[in-house]
């Protein structure tokens, strides 16, 4: 009867932490958008959004 109770709310959890996940990720993607354009995936996360460069060989003067 324990372990029954147990499995039964541990799936609650589950379902209840995805079902807010969820919401939470549509909710951003429909409010701010949680794409990079193509042009800043082609120069990568680290130019596009912290302005700094994950090589030395291609540096920039921002």
């Amino acid at each position: 009867m324990s372990l029954a109770a147990q499995l039964i709310g541990t799936f609650a959890a589950v379902v209840f932490a995805l079902a807010c996940s969820t919401a939470l990720y549509l909710t951003l993607k429909a409010v701010a958008g949680i794409r990079l354009s193509r042009e800043e995936e082609f120069n990568s996360a680290d130019l596009s959004i912290h302005k700094i460069s994950a090589t030395p060989d291609y540096e920039t003067t921002w």
